[in-house]
């Protein structure tokens, strides 16, 4: 009878901005070795400076970052597969905008800038801003959810 494979997430600490190059290294790494009991490499957006790996044990770990460029080491304990979940899914708010509506950029090099719609790409999760406190018309595109609005 077949042992029922574990599952337990890990996380690895890396050089900050470095997280998918890590990634790839491991992929590679995985793909050379024929590392089986490696399930899954994350990279959540939300959590800078760390790589989540699905495996085996923390041995498979180890095994697979030991003398990768840019790794730190693994974070003590475990992530609960709850945790995980919440960093994976996706829950976007979409704003309404319409044409010549007055918004507010709140990230970015632009934030706190006030600015007009110009259009809105919803496919692409986009809009392009008039900037209004520019010296000369300046027309930028930013994700539709660094924008909030000013006025109805």
């Amino acid at each position: 009878m077949e042992r029922p494979k574990i599952r337990n997430y890990y996380a690895v600490k890396v050089t900050g901005g470095q997280e998918i190059n890590v990634a790839l290294m491991l992929e590679e790494r995985i793909k050379t070795n024929n590392i089986q009991e490696v399930y899954s490499i994350l990279v959540p957006q939300s959590l800078k400076g760390y790589v989540i790996i699905e495996a085996g044990g923390p041995h498979i770990v180890k095994l697979l970052i030991s003398g990768i460029r840019n790794v730190k080491g693994v974070a003590q304990g475990l992530l609960d597969k709850n945790d995980v979940a919440k960093m994976v899914s996706s829950n976007l708010v979409r704003v309404k905008l319409e044409k010549d509506q007055m918004v507010e950029i709140n990230s970015g090099p632009f934030r706190g800038m006030q600015a007009q719609v110009v259009r809105v790409e919803e496919e692409r999760g986009e809009v392009v801003l008039n900037i209004l406190e520019s010296a000369f018309p300046l027309t930028v595109t930013v994700p539709i959810d660094q924008v909030k609005v000013l006025k109805r």
